[in-house]
């Protein structure tokens, strides 16, 4: 990856007071911010960008466990349907070299990934609502990131998060936003800020992802919007340009992202964006277990990699730290779900619904946003039929999450 010190203003001129939503949905002048942002799409990345790309996808070996057995006892046996998961499973693994390890925990998980992939089957739909489409691809991507020994990075749904290159950094909401915090740097930048405490934990966007009903392209331009505020805040903290990776979803499609910087022919600093050709197919069990090892690739490599940024970081100051943090300023709220990080403190950001749109007042009150939040909680609410079952589901799926971590998710789901 090519560094630079030349970086792009975080702020330059934006029209009117357009919300981020409106933005994303809007093909003219979601081009003009890209053009400002200086962001644009690459048809073809680098090879060092395919190669990171190939080796999370990569699979070599499987637990001979999936082949050999014996396999975890199914849980769910409302229709069969994991006994079908753990079959075709079986029949993938014995095609593949065998390792007597379970490297990343598919074991442990098997339960769960089977229940996300009978919802994801069960609501690939244009009938299902945007709640239910989302819960599979939520759980897949939270265990591989936060649950299980050793994962360490903090998860959450519908957060607000600060969108870079337009006036006075508006909220945009993510509907998946998986971040890394430093303890032990957190008390040492508390330690030499002048706000004795006060300030949050320091922490950075590692994995956001986009998935919302039926509409691709705005979720790709959702994506681009939280990838341009991940780059922005690495580089104006001074930590080295690197891969930052993040996913769209629609009926259960999953396409991963790579955005990087790169040096155009006048040598400035660009934002390239590039869409990966493999996709995962969340309908195929097979394709869950690649998802779910993917991710869990994935979290150790940014793990890995943060720590070793951060032994050669410089504290850039208070007023850098503060101006470029990723969170929103506005009061939190409650959102679906977050998990902290395993050293963390505090959770890692502010919550919210997964929308934001329209017209933002002075006092920084966004009218369609908080329409949108009475949508999906008349979603959750008004779907009885399935609120019946993913309360059965969710008390078993809480009891395995347990085991895997070790720790109360039920409180939290």
């Amino acid at each position: 990856m090519s560094t630079g010190t030349s970086t792009p203003p975080l702020v330059p001129d934006s029209p009117g007071r357009m919300s981020p939503s409106k933005l994303a949905k809007s093909p003219q002048n979601f081009r003009g911010w890209m053009a400002r942002a200086k962001v644009t799409e690459d048809p073809d990345a680098p090879a060092a960008v395919k190669a990171h790309f190939d080796n999370l996808y990569r699979i070599e070996e499987v637990p001979s466990a999936l082949v050999k057995g014996p396999l975890p006892t199914p849980v769910f046996n409302n229709d069969n349907s994991e006994a079908d998961f753990q079959r075709v499973v079986h029949k993938w693994a014995s095609n593949l070299p065998q390792a007597e390890g379970d490297e990343y925990g598919i074991l442990g998980v098997l339960n769960v990934l089977a229940l996300a992939w009978s919802r994801i089957r069960k609501t690939s739909n244009n009938r299902a609502t945007e709640h239910t489409q989302r819960r599979g691809v939520d759980d897949i991507i939270e265990i591989a990131f936060n649950e299980g020994t050793g994962r360490r990075c903090g998860f959450s749904t519908e957060e607000r998060y600060r969108l870079v290159q337009m006036d006075d950094n508006p909220d945009a909401l993510s509907d998946i936003l998986v971040t890394i915090s430093s303890t032990e740097l957190t008390r040492e930048l508390r330690a030499k800020a002048s706000t004795n405490g006060a300030m949050d934990d320091f922490s950075i966007i590692a994995f956001p992802g986009e998935f919302k009903k039926d509409d691709s392209v705005y979720n790709k331009n959702q994506l681009i919007m939280v990838l341009t505020t991940a780059q922005s805040q690495r580089r104006a903290l001074g930590l080295e340009d690197t891969i930052v990776m993040g996913a769209t979803g629609c009926r259960g499609r999953v396409a991963i992202y790579s955005s990087y910087w790169l040096a155009n022919s006048e040598g400035d600093f660009v934002l390239y964006i590039y869409a990966h050709k493999q996709e995962f197919y969340l309908g195929n069990p097979v394709d869950v277990i690649r998802l779910y090892v993917f991710c869990s690739k994935l979290e150790k490599y940014l793990q890995d990699n943060f720590a070793s940024e951060l032994r050669k970081w410089k504290f850039p100051g208070e007023e850098i730290i503060s101006r470029f943090d990723w969170r929103s300023r506005r009061a939190p709220s409650n959102n679906k779900r977050r998990r902290p990080t395993a050293d963390a403190s505090t959770p890692s950001g502010d919550g919210g619904r997964g929308d934001d749109g329209g017209l933002v007042d002075a006092a920084g009150f966004d009218y369609d946003q908080l329409m949108e939040v009475m949508k999906w909680r008349r979603e959750v609410i008004e779907d009885g039929k399935e609120a019946k079952t993913i309360s059965a589901e969710d008390d078993i799926l809480s009891a395995a999450l347990l085991q895997i971590g070790g720790r109360d998710v039920a409180s939290v789901l």
